[in-house]
């Protein structure tokens, strides 16, 4: 009696949850649809969306060794400058 009334609870529990979850899926899903049906609109519409500031990634710079510095291609010279005939 008691195991098959903790298994019907455990049963419902379960269900509930999954229930849940699946509600929740189904809510995130149609929001982020609804986002990308509206970028789609604005990309017809001829508009470019702009990146946000906290999505752009930085690069650390290169560190140059000592090693690097040394070599003699590593160096950078200036181009020389051509002038154009005016």
């Amino acid at each position: 009696m008691i195991l098959s009334m903790t298994l019907t609870g455990l049963f419902a529990v379960v269900t509930i949850a999954t229930g849940l979850s699946l509600l929740d899926s189904w809510l995130r899903g149609r929001s982020v649809y609804r986002v990308l049906k509206r970028e789609q609109s604005l990309l017809k519409a001829g508009f470019m969306p702009q990146v946000h500031a906290h999505e752009v990634r930085l690069r650390k710079p290169a560190r140059r060794t000592l090693a690097s510095a040394a070599r003699p291609y590593a160096r950078r010279t200036p181009l020389p400058v051509f002038q154009t005939a005016a």
